[in-house]
């Protein structure tokens, strides 16, 4: 998700449960709708975030039996002063990429950006040529622009050079 479809979510806009869960982004580029699913990691994140908020057990199981009870029109991020702006998520971002940068986990110039291309590549890398697939997770609407991320860095070419059969002294 961008940063800002993050920022405009709502308790409403999530479906969790223990086997599956996932996010409408109402209101993505180009004012376009799309459903994203949520992964188990993604699921328990939540819970461990709402759960103290919602004063429950932080497991995907008491969160998600509060889920029907709460304001569908409550914001998902919140902080001190309410909502969580898109650039208030920015900066959350920016301190957990220091502190996963100083375990070495990301590199100190990791973005959210970053992270969404990162997400894009991998997708690719499982389920390789599931352009329509990754557009429709991506929030895009022409696959030409999805297409980027079928473009091998560099590296991606030496890696495959160096793997090639033709590697004579191998």
């Amino acid at each position: 998700m961008r940063r800002s479809e993050c920022a405009a979510l709502d308790v409403g806009d999530v479906l969790i449960g223990e086997r599956m869960g996932s996010v409408l982004v109402r209101s993505g580029k180009g004012h376009a709708s799309r459903r994203v699913p949520l992964n188990a990691s993604a699921r328990l994140a939540l819970a461990e975030y709402l759960g103290p908020r919602w004063g429950v057990e932080p497991t995907v199981k008491a969160v998600a039996a509060m889920w029907s009870g709460r304001d569908p029109h409550e914001a998902l991020w919140v902080g001190q002063r309410g909502r969580l702006t898109d650039n208030a998520i920015g900066r959350v971002i920016d301190v957990l990429v220091v502190a996963c940068a100083t375990r070495g986990l990301v590199p100190a110039d990791t973005s959210a950006h970053t992270l969404r291309h990162t997400f894009a590549t991998s997708y690719l890398d499982t389920h390789p040529g599931d352009l329509v697939g990754l557009a429709a997770l991506m929030g895009h609407s022409s696959l030409e622009t999805t297409h980027i991320y079928t473009q091998p860095t560099q590296d991606d070419l030496s890696q495959r050079v160096e793997r090639s059969a033709l590697n004579a002294y191998e």
